[in-house]
């Protein structure tokens, strides 16, 4: 059971001394909150509110991993998790850190990165409170701050510094970046934003302050939360069914990773695909077949790690690797003994699969006693 002490420090929202208040103007020195930034962009902060940036920490798959995790290891588990999940709470001092938190991933975050520190480990992005809100565009102002634009905040080193993760044995417990930079999309020039920011017409202010614009980045960030982004990843198709002379049936199945400049699945370990081959003859099922693409974690006593906590605290050792590398075109053989006759048809369906634990509200009553009459 987690203690009442580590949920208070977990939960309590109190304490402003390094977020400004969500009215007014942009202030130096201080993370503005997003909605203060939504008051004039107002169709990217609608985007952003639906991304999961924006519930990075609030997300109830995260709280509850980050719950057993900071009970787990008293308290130490927030110097990993809330860099990424929490960026502005994890620069701000130890009493306001849980203040800031809210605001996820937020907007004055990211748009106050001015430099990349290489060779920093963890959460490697500096931020530079000094008013300038830095991004792609070199074509704007803004009456109400100083606009610069950024190279880095195109590229893919950007995303590199929480969508690549070692654990302190070296243990590459997931390694996006990684896999894009040795992708056929890195060598093409596509970064993550190509994919995860695409742009489309729209206006980054209120039309009363701007002009409609041809490209903004979308700013919805659609990964693998979403189910469009992700069936834009693979494909399946049956390559070939044949019934051979000693009463068995042939079945080859491609998978291909298409559309992803990174592995798929990425991210956590606890995610996979599942392709699954259904035989039948005549209309009846005949066999039913599994494969499954993943990367597997061990812990120290050689075990599968299956939950999301344990892969960033407990992961020792790399089982396999089985997931489709971008690009990669993978050909699945079957064979399985059939009845004589019967038409053979075969059903093939490639799912994404992830099963987090997330903590469900639950009725708790005790019953005090029944009153009658008559």
């Amino acid at each position: 059971m987690i203690r009442s002490r580590h949920l208070v420090a977990l939960l309590m929202m109190s304490g402003t001394a390094l977020i400004a208040g969500t009215t007014g103007d942009i202030k130096k020195g201080v993370l503005n909150p997003s909605a203060l930034c939504g008051d004039c962009h107002q169709q990217i902060y609608k985007m952003w509110q639906r991304s999961m940036h924006a519930m990075s920490w609030s997300d109830p798959v995260f709280q509850t991993a980050y719950l057993k995790a900071y009970e787990e290891t008293d308290g130490k588990a927030r110097e990993i998790c809330q860099p990424c999940h929490a960026p502005g709470a994890a620069v701000s001092k130890a009493r306001d850190r849980e203040a800031v938190a809210a605001d996820g991933i937020a907007c004055d975050y990211c748009h106050s990165v001015d430099r990349l520190d290489r060779g920093k480990q963890g959460q490697n992005l500096h931020i530079e409170l000094d008013g300038v809100k830095r991004g792609p565009l070199a074509d704007t102002v803004s009456p109400v701050h100083e606009i610069q634009q950024s190279a880095l905040h195109t590229s893919a080193e950007f995303c590199a510094a929480c969508h690549e993760y070692t654990n302190s044995i070296g243990i590459a417990v997931f390694s996006t970046y990684t896999e894009w930079k040795a992708s056929p999309q890195a060598a093409e020039g596509k970064t993550c934003q190509h994919c995860h920011m695409p742009t489309t017409p729209g206006q980054t202010v209120k039309p009363e302050l701007g002009i409609y614009r041809k490209e903004i980045n979308l700013h919805d960030i659609s990964g693998g939360h979403s189910a469009d982004q992700v069936r834009k990843a693979a494909s399946t198709r049956i390559l070939r069914v044949e019934r051979e002379k000693d009463g068995k049936a042939v079945i080859e199945v491609e998978v291909a990773n298409i559309g992803s400049g990174h592995s798929i699945p990425t991210g956590l370990p606890t995610r996979k695909l599942v392709l699954e081959v259904v035989l039948s003859a005549g209309g009846r099922e005949v066999r039913r077949f599994q494969r499954e693409y993943q990367k597997v974690l061990v812990n120290a006593r050689g075990l599968p790690i299956v939950q999301d906590h344990e892969a960033i605290l407990a992961a020792r050792g790399l089982r396999e690797d089985t997931r489709l590398k971008p690009g990669e075109k993978r050909v699945e053989r079957f064979v399985a003994d059939v009845p004589a006759r019967g038409e053979l048809g075969v059903e093939a369906t490639l799912r994404y699969v992830y099963e987090p634990e997330i903590v469900m509200r639950q009725e708790m009553s005790i019953d005090l006693g029944t009153a009658r009459f008559p």
